[in-house]
C-alpha cells in the first residue's frame, strides 16, 4: 500500500467505533504532551510508555511494551516489510491492530475483538 491508497481509506478519531482505541488515540498517541521526541515511531513509544508508566523493550525497528492493559507491540514503518505487518495482523495473539502507515501498533487485551484499523 503506498501513502496515498493509506491516506485515501484511513479514518480520522471519529470513524474510530472502539472506546479502547478511541482513548488510546486521543488520550495517549496524540494528546499534546511536550517533551516527545521527533519521529512518529519514537514519538508513539515515548508516549505509550509515559501514558502507561513502563519501559519499552526495543530491538531494531519494533518495540514492545506490556502493562494493565495488556501488550502493545509498535513497528516502526510496518509497510516497507508488508508480509511482517500482514502476518501481526492477521495473528489472533493480537486484538487491535493499528495502521499508520509510518508506524504499526498491535495490541493483546483480552477484553478486544479481533479489529483492524486504518488510521491518520
Amino acid at each position: 500500500m503506498n501513502r496515498l491508497q493509506h491516506f485515501l481509506r484511513a479514518k480520522t478519531m471519529y470513524g474510530i467505533h472502539s472506546p479502547f482505541v478511541y482513548h488510546l488515540y486521543t488520550e495517549a498517541l496524540f494528546s499534546h504532551a511536550s517533551g516527545v521526541p521527533r519521529g512518529r515511531f519514537e514519538g508513539a513509544v515515548w508516549r505509550l510508555e509515559h501514558r502507561y508508566g513502563v519501559k519499552a523493550s526495543r530491538s531494531e525497528g519494533e518495540a514492545t511494551l506490556s502493562c494493565n492493559d495488556g501488550s502493545f507491540l509498535v513497528l516502526d514503518h510496518p509497510h516497507r516489510c508488508e508480509s511482517r505487518w500482514q502476518a501481526v495482523v492477521a495473528d489472533p495473539q493480537w486484538k487491535a491492530t493499528l495502521d499508520f502507515f509510518d508506524f504499526g501498533i498491535a495490541v493483546d487485551n483480552p477484553h478486544l475483538s479481533k479489529q483492524h484499523f486504518i488510521l491518520r
